[in-house]
């Protein structure tokens, strides 16, 4: 049975590094006009999201490492992916299903994890290439 501690942890430091960036898209959103209930609940629904797939993409990338063998692997790795992006898709049909979500606000926050890691990265090198 795989250990998934190591995926609770970096969920935790992410989100620590999301809500901020979570704040500036609610803020920026505001200022440009958008309804502040309809931005609020985008923000939250997508930010949830967001880190709700990054938890099952470090989930299903420990269940592979922990696997002997690599088509076995693969093929889990594979169909997590494809799932993720099923989900992806109805969370966003649900967004517009609904009318009362901000698509904008709902939207942006799905790239924060990897913008927020990404710059993360860059501090830790020390801004070096």
């Amino acid at each position: 049975m795989p250990d998934y501690a190591i995926v609770t942890d970096e969920l935790r430091r992410l989100t620590v590094r999301v809500i901020p960036a979570a704040l500036v898209i609610f803020g920026l959103l505001v200022l440009l006009g958008q309804p502040l209930g309809q931005v609020a609940l985008g923000v939250l629904a997508g930010t949830l999201f967001a880190l709700w797939n990054f938890y099952l993409m470090g989930r299903s990338a420990v269940r592979a490492a922990c696997q002997t063998n690599p088509g076995r692997a693969s093929k889990i790795v594979t169909r997590s992916y494809a799932m993720r992006y099923v989900l992806t898709a109805l969370f966003l049909l649900a967004v517009i299903w609904t009318g009362r979500i901000s698509v904008p606000a709902a939207v942006l926050p799905l790239f924060s994890p990897k913008i927020t890691l990404m710059i993360s990265h860059y501090w830790k090198k020390g801004g070096k290439p």
